[in-house]
């Protein structure tokens, strides 16, 4: 008995609809790849901007450049004086001088960019100035010797009008005089494609968000502000127009401190897009000097920055001993460094420092106050008795007359020069706040002495000097006469204002003694047998200034 098969084919429709399944998945999987080439080409091009970025930094950050050659003579033979911090570079020279030495003056992020003063960048423009001598660029602008490391390739790709995202120009921010660098500005130039595109292609500059993200990871780089700007007309990335035209794009309302327009953030603000943008692009804008010791005239910056939000820049920081913010409970900054040996030992700040802390002002009671480090010294009033004047002991003190600069033996000192402070944060003006000086004085050592001798009798009798404290070495021996008794000491500090021959301090004081022969007590004026420690520092509280016409009787 023959089997019967039951084995059949697909039909035509079942066919059909595996291959319109295999259509769409086809379909979405072209359309996945191509955005994925599309992804790729667009990292391409962030990473030739961000290589170059790059380099400009790692080439800012440079003390010194390394050659493998002598620079006319240089004493340290095989390194170069970074030209971008040469003084012998000045704005007014030639395309060279231009390059190294010119900083825009658009301090604040929120400014619209410079017009003047900035780089091309462009194998045939300033880029050169930043490449080996090796390179031997046709126009000529390259470095004035051979790099040992490369900071910048010789040459970027060609075809810079072709492609999406071009790196126009870059702005060295800081002042042209002293060659201080604060902050560098990269303007990244966006080209939609050709003429025939849509006009809202120009906003696809978002889509190149996540390939700079990716970039600027690769090469370890964190800007401090990426910013959109534009152009009203529409520019080729050409020799003629690198850098020209840009503004920063803002919007009312778009942040809440300077109303620019953050790079990756373009779609939020997209209905107030003003209409007169025919172009956009991104302003990358980084700290100058991270990473790098602080030099004495301020060309790089600090190896730890903070950032400080009222002025928008970054500032010099100290670091805590662990590292978390605070040492234990009292938060005590450690300032070290480390010797030949490399042994952790004291650090040595050399700074003008104003503190911050409560005073007390006779007018207010106890304020807060600025005021600046103490300074002390020692010294001894010089009034002697063997002057041959009735100067230093003064037995009718109450038709005493004389003025306290009239007075022998007083101490004289210049006053001490103050800072400025920085202005007050409630202050709208901004101006900043006066430090006026100050001075105290403390009694170091003393002898209740109106100049006696001893006889062999052993009695007292008038006829010797005065006990001498001006050399605090010796202080314990001067004291060879007899002492009478001390009734009291009165030191007064006194501010002289004077027009004519500068302000100067006045130290005086008078000393009330038992005169053991006579029997009468006396007031002895800025004797020599009394010495002081004065301390100077400067202060935002006032001292009361002397009214030098009035006398100052002693006790």
């Amino acid at each position: 008995m023959s089997a019967t098969s039951n084995n059949k084919g697909f039909t035509l429709l079942e066919m059909i609809i595996v291959m319109g399944i295999m259509g769409i998945i086809l379909a979405t999987f072209t359309v996945y790849k191509r955005k994925q080439i599309e992804a790729i080409a667009r990292e391409n091009l962030t990473n030739i901007i961000v290589s170059e970025i790059y380099g400009v930094l790692k080439f800012a950050n440079e003390d010194y450049i390394y050659v493998d050659e002598d620079k006319d003579g240089e004493a340290d033979a095989g390194t170069l004086e970074n030209p971008l911090y040469n003084k012998n570079y000045v704005t007014s020279g030639d395309q060279k001088n231009k390059t190294y030495s010119q900083r825009t003056s658009n301090m604040k992020i929120t400014d619209t960019l410079n017009t003047d003063y900035y780089m091309q960048w462009d194998n045939s423009q300033s880029r050169g100035y930043f490449t080996s001598k090796a390179c031997g660029s046709p126009a000529g602008r390259t470095a004035d010797a051979t790099f040992f490391k490369e900071y910048i390739p010789c040459n970027q790709p060609g075809g810079n009008a072709d492609r999406n995202v071009v790196l126009e120009r870059v702005d060295l921010v800081g002042d042209d005089i002293t060659h201080t660098i604060n902050r560098i500005d990269f303007i990244v130039a966006y080209n939609p494609g050709h003429s025939e595109k849509k006009d809202i292609d120009k906003f696809s500059i978002e889509n190149f968000s996540s390939a700079f993200s990716e970039s600027f990871s690769h090469y370890g780089l964190v800007y401090s502000h990426g910013e959109m700007i534009y152009r009203s007309s529409a520019k080729s990335s050409t020799a003629e127009n690198y850098g020209k035209g840009w503004n920063l794009l803002k919007i009312n309302g778009a942040s809440p401190t300077d109303n620019a327009v953050p790079f990756g953030s373009l779609g939020t603000y997209i209905q107030d897009i003003p209409n007169n943008i025919e172009q956009l692009g991104i302003r990358f804008s980084f700290e100058a000097g991270v990473g790098k010791y602080l030099k004495a005239d301020g060309s790089v910056g600090a190896k730890k920055l903070c950032w400080n939000y009222k002025e928008n820049l970054m500032a010099h920081c100290l670091e805590t001993e662990n590292g978390s913010g605070r040492n234990q409970d009292e938060g005590v900054m450690h300032l070290t460094a480390k010797n030949a040996n490399n042994q952790i030992v004291t650090g040595t700040l050399m700074a003008n420092v104003i503190f911050e802390g409560e005073a007390f002002d006779p007018e207010k009671g106890n304020v807060v106050a600025l005021m600046t480090s103490p300074v002390v010294s020692y010294q001894s009033f010089g009034n002697k008795k063997d002057t041959g004047t009735n100067d230093v002991i003064v037995n009718d003190p109450d038709n005493y007359n004389k003025k306290v600069t009239d007075e022998p033996g007083h101490i004289k000192l210049p006053v001490q020069t103050c800072p400025q402070a920085p202005p007050d944060p409630a202050d709208p003006q901004k101006v900043p706040r006066q430090l006026y000086p100050r001075m105290a004085a403390a009694i170091s050592s003393i002898a209740a002495d109106v100049g006696k001798l001893e006889t062999s009798e052993g009695e007292d009798e008038d006829g010797g000097d005065f006990t001498d404290f001006s050399n605090s070495e010796n202080n314990r021996r001067t004291t060879t006469g007899v002492l009478d008794h001390l009734s009291g000491v009165a030191v007064q500090v006194n501010f002289i204002n004077d027009d004519a021959n500068g302000d100067y301090w006045v130290i005086s004081a008078t000393s009330g003694v038992f005169d053991n022969v006579t029997g009468q007590g006396v007031s002895v004026i800025n004797p020599s047998s009394l010495s002081v420690v004065l301390t100077s520092w400067c202060s935002s509280i006032k001292q009361p200034e002397l009214n030098d016409s009035i006398p100052m009787p002693p006790n």
